[in-house]
């Protein structure tokens, strides 16, 4: 009986190791986790599957084919390929917790330069002024005559060119009483820093002074003594050649020393000041020498028109007293710009 039983158990001890074997060989190699949308997790193999349906062997359930599209599904591979590590399929296991990936990093961010526009062309700018005139020389003649201007300027980032010229005609009881023109033409050029070089050429004649003709040119320097977005200042040394045809004194060619300035001045954005004067004299006669000082202050009504209020000075140290030496006139305009 012993060794029946002893057989026995034998045969039972191999049946065992037998279908412990037959089970391990029936196991999955690749043990996956199926999770399920309610937190359910199946484990098993994972068989196919395609866009509507996964198809997964379930080492509880067997062959299951889930649909995919309702169900959300997701299948993690397991860590381990051991069966008893993982949990039994009818109970539930919180979710893993996924892994959080690293932000990628920024791309370089590049600054775009914009580009530069192209420079507009630098333009000549026109204006007309016209109006009414009241000269005094001295106590000796009072005048009102017409008053006609016209100028054209180009202005650059280093200097400006400037054409102008100026009428003046009136009469009293038939009879004229003022006729003189100027025409003057103005360079600057900038030499170094806040040095520019001026060259002023000129050309006249006044009626009222008998002065035939009067050809004048400076050359110079101006200073800018200082210079804002609203106001600037500037003065300089010159050398002058003149030539003149007047009926009192001699004619012929002077040379000139000259002392110039020019102030500019934007009271408001509508509103400007400026004034300019020149001291010209005579090296060998301290009592030859003109002084000009001109002022306007204009206002711009619109874009284009303006309206202007003129003052100027002049005296001459040359000319006889009963001829008057100093002339004052004042202006009253309209001006158009374009």
């Amino acid at each position: 009986m012993r060794v029946i039983a002893s057989r026995c158990s034998r045969l039972i001890a191999l049946g065992f190791v037998g279908v412990c074997g037959l089970v391990a060989a029936d196991a999955p190699r690749n043990t996956h986790r199926l999770e399920l949308a309610n937190g359910e997790v199946l484990v098993g193999e994972l068989v196919s599957g395609d866009d509507n349906v996964i198809v997964f062997r379930s080492q509880t359930w067997g062959e299951l084919r889930v649909p995919k599209g309702g169900a959300n599904l997701t299948v993690i591979a397991a860590p381990s390929a051991e069966p008893a590590s993982q949990a039994p399929g009818w109970v539930k296991t919180a979710a893993p917790a996924s892994a959080v990936s690293a932000p990628p990093a920024p791309s370089p961010v590049v600054a775009s330069v914009p580009a530069k526009p192209a420079p507009s062309p630098i333009k000549w700018k026109k204006a007309l002024e016209a109006g009414y005139n009241y000269q005094s020389r001295g106590s000796l003649v009072s005048t009102t005559s017409t008053y006609v201007r016209a100028e054209v300027t180009r202005i650059t980032p280093t200097g400006l060119a400037s054409l102008d010229g100026r009428y003046l005609y009136g009469e009293q009881n038939s009879l004229r009483n003022t006729d003189k023109l100027d025409v003057n033409f103005k360079l600057r050029e900038q030499f170094r820093g806040r040095l520019d070089i001026r060259n002023d050429m000129s050309y006249g004649y006044d009626y009222l002074k008998e002065l035939s003709h009067q050809f004048q040119d400076v050359i110079g320097f101006s200073y800018t003594v200082f210079k804002t977005p609203r106001a600037y200042y500037m003065v300089g040394p010159g050398f002058a050649v003149q030539y003149a045809e007047p009926k009192l004194g001699d004619s012929g060619v002077k040379y000139l020393g000259d002392v110039s300035h020019e102030l500019f001045w934007k009271i408001v954005d509508r509103v400007t000041f400026k004034n300019n004067a020149s001291y010209l004299f005579s090296p060998e006669d301290t009592q030859d020498y003109r002084l000009r000082v001109n002022s306007v202050l204009s206002g711009q009504i619109t874009e284009k028109v303006s309206v202007n209020l003129r003052y100027e000075y002049e005296f001459e140290a040359l000319r006889p007293v009963a001829n008057g030496r100093s002339d004052h006139r004042i202006f009253t305009t309209l001006g158009y710009t374009f």
